[in-house]
């Protein structure tokens, strides 16, 4: 049995979901404002634990981090009050791993979780 004929399914599926309430419409068909390039992490999307991939920055120094910001370069992370001088070893290690996009919605909602250490 070959199945059902193309037209039995009718035309293509919309490419965005629909609610029916305009005030609802952006967040249904959100689109990212941040979109980290190659292996970056970007210090204002990124929580603790998206860290964990560089040895000696999670938890304490990925804390700092996630709980501080927004961050206009990632120099800005030599900036956080209360880091450590070996904070500032680790940040240096990694620096070229980091970026740091405009903030937008997931700094939001990571500052407002206050996912960190």
């Amino acid at each position: 049995f070959a199945g059902p004929p193309a037209e039995f399914f009718g035309p293509p599926a919309a490419t965005q979901a629909s609610t029916g309430n305009p005030f609802f419409e952006a967040e249904v068909n959100f689109q990212p404002q941040q979109m980290v390039t190659g292996d970056k992490v970007d210090v204002n999307g990124a929580i603790v634990v998206d860290y964990q991939q560089f040895p000696g920055m999670y938890p304490h120094a990925a804390g700092k981090i996630a709980s501080n910001g927004p961050y206009a370069t990632v120099k800005d992370i030599y900036k956080i009050s209360g880091i450590t001088d070996n904070d500032k070893v680790v940040f240096q290690k990694y620096e070229k791993m980091l970026t740091a996009l405009p903030p937008g919605r997931m700094f939001d909602e990571r500052i407002n979780q206050r996912q960190s250490t």
